[in-house]
């Protein structure tokens, strides 16, 4: 697995932000973000663990307009 980790500029938006993906078909990933590289990873843990309970209960907004 190979990880592509950019850093970008801060912007005035978020104090701290993250885009994560993984191309279709493939086991690498991207991470970009935005802040204080500390907060970022307090940021990751907390979303992982908040995506971990609510995930598999369906607990989110779904906006792919599916029926």
């Amino acid at each position: 697995m190979t990880a592509s980790i950019i850093r970008e500029p801060d912007d005035l938006i978020a104090e701290v932000r993250i885009s994560l993906g993984s191309p279709r078909g493939s086991k690498d990933f991207y991470l970009v973000f935005r802040g204080d590289p500390e907060k970022v990873i307090d940021l990751l843990r907390t979303a992982l663990e908040v995506a971990e309970e609510d995930l598999p209960k369906r607990n989110y907004d779904d906006h792919r307009g599916l029926s």
